[in-house]
């Protein structure tokens, strides 16, 4: 499983970034299926940062090509929502906390599944 969190820098010690489509870099973990452990922590550019428009769902593309299974970030806008809806990709939205306490959140969330 892979999760992607929308960061500034990257890296999990980094801070959620305040927009989706804009926001600099996807710090990338992959997790074990198994024990929800994690394997890989990875940093990507955005290509929706840079965009003159369509930035959500460029980076909402470059989630998809990564094969991300969870993004955590602020709330999408409606044109990525429904990227992000048509990819399968599940939204966790949350913001003001650093990636790694995000991440923490949400693997808890997956454990009681």
């Amino acid at each position: 499983m892979k999760i992607a969190i929308t960061t500034n820098k990257g890296g999990l010690d980094d801070q959620i970034a305040d927009r989706f489509g804009r926001a600099p870099t996807f710090t990338i973990v992959e997790l074990d299926d198994n024990t929800l452990e994690i394997k890989n922590v990875y940093v990507v550019e955005n290509p929706g940062s840079k965009a003159g428009s369509g930035a959500g769902v460029r980076a909402v593309q470059k989630l998809a090509d990564e094969k991300v299974n969870i993004v955590i970030g602020p709330n999408p806008g409606p044109n990525a929502y429904i990227a992000l809806q048509q990819s399968g990709i599940r939204i966790y939205a949350m913001t003001g906390m650093s990636a790694k306490e995000a991440l923490k959140r949400v693997i808890e969330e997956l454990k009681k599944k």
